[in-house]
């Protein structure tokens, strides 16, 4: 055992308090370790991040006026959606805080309830890249994107919902996050005029992204490789063994990378009719990791002395 731990207890240390696992995916995390009430502890903790990067975006723009339901804040609400859900899905390990309860093999009483965390995912991305190819866009055009990404969403999700089905589930949130970053970097060209300013967003775009792909291959080391990190844990015992919790590093990653992505989008597409309260605060307030880069563009671009230029 290692030196300042104490032994990782195996197996169930505690009775569950929300009775038995029915969620049909049980991540390498063992299940209520820490206390009765949690079933994922370090899993359910990290997805506390999620929530307050949603709620420090909402409550930036709260600050200037600006209603809390305003479409500028509604990835920041899909972020703390993701973590609400998250939370309770590992915090219980029940199938309705997993997906939704329309499958009939499963056996349940709450075979009414709906989608929650795999649904929350998707809502949170599907937000985002609404802001980002709605921006500037006619009505009309608006309402085709928008049509077209729920004529997306919807149908996967009552597939997903009625064949339990994980795998298309992995390969649309991918597909929506690779379209996210690639449609981001693209707006960087066409709006940030100056080089220098276009090199800082692109270096976030960057470290964003790559916090997104280790949260990828993190989250695929815990799901193949999991006798082996648990086997680890037990040697060298808490609390060095959160580090081997890799599904919660995922949580942690991607709500960096989330929150960089959203911060970016926010500058690049905010609003030329706010009023010059909401203007003069365009990058200050927001958090790591965005906090410096956003505060010099969003100085420049309010006439200080950086001088950044959006066309």
């Amino acid at each position: 055992m290692a030196v300042h731990s104490r032994p990782m207890l195996t197996g169930n240390g505690y009775k569950p308090f929300w009775g038995p696992q029915t969620s049909a995916v049980n991540f390498c995390e063992e299940d209520y370790v820490i206390t009765h009430l949690v079933a994922e502890f370090f899993n359910t903790v990290t997805s506390l991040l999620y929530i307050a990067y949603g709620v420090h975006g909402i409550r930036r723009y709260k600050r200037k006026n600006v209603n809390v339901l305003a479409d500028v804040n509604l990835p920041y609400w899909g972020l703390v959606g993701v973590g609400v859900f998250s939370g309770a899905y590992h915090m219980t390990l029940k199938y309705h805080t997993q997906m939704c309860m329309l499958n009939p093999t499963i056996e349940t009483s709450n075979a009414d309830m709906l989608p929650a965390d795999e649904l929350s995912m998707h809502v949170a991305t599907g937000t985002v890249m609404h802001q980002l190819f709605t921006f500037k866009q006619p009505p009309e055009r608006k309402r085709l994107i928008r049509a077209g990404l729920l004529g997306v969403l919807i149908p996967f999700y009552i597939y997903h919902c009625l064949t339990d089905e994980f795998t298309v589930h992995v390969i649309l949130f991918l597909s929506m996050v690779f379209t996210v970053i690639w449609k981001t970097r693209k707006e960087i060209q066409i709006h940030i005029t100056r080089p220098e300013d276009r090199s800082k967003l692109t270096k976030l775009t960057t470290f964003g992204s790559f916090c997104a792909v280790l949260a990828y291959v993190l989250w695929n080391i815990d799901v193949n490789c999991c006798a082996m990190l648990t086997r680890w844990k037990h040697q060298v015992g808490m609390p060095w063994a959160v580090v081997l919790e890799l599904h919660g590093w995922w949580h942690v990653l991607t709500a960096i990378a989330s929150y960089a992505f959203m911060a970016i989008i926010e500058f690049l597409t905010f609003p030329d009719d706010l009023n010059d309260k909401t203007r003069s605060a365009r990058g200050i307030g927001f958090a790591w990791p965005a906090t410096t880069v956003m505060r010099e563009l969003g100085g420049a671009a309010n006439g200080g002395d950086g001088d950044a230029e959006r066309r």
